[in-house]
């Protein structure tokens, strides 16, 4: 039996994926499955972002610079993809 996650009321079984809840009107949706690698590329970007910035900082050799650069920026084209299909699916 599903539940609504705002007030915790019960919701009809042969109700849609995307319904309203008959007691507070809010709109009970599933949740997101890309949500967590969405959350997770973010965080590693803006990881490897702020090595890069330090790096670049304290001036490390350029095999490093370049090293960092590129997983910096391919994590970055990662996640433009991730982000497609996060608000593809909906919010």
């Amino acid at each position: 039996m599903r539940a609504c996650p705002h007030c915790g009321a019960e919701l009809d079984e042969n109700a849609p994926d995307t319904t309203e809840c008959p007691v507070c009107r809010n709109l009970v949706r599933p949740p997101n499955p890309h949500a967590k690698r969405l959350y997770l590329t973010m965080a590693i970007t803006a990881l490897l972002y702020f090595v890069l910035l330090f790096s670049l900082l304290f001036a490390d050799n350029a095999r490093w610079l370049f090293a960092v650069f590129t997983l910096a920026f391919l994590s970055g084209v990662y996640l433009l993809y991730v982000m497609y299909h996060y608000f593809r699916w909906g919010i």
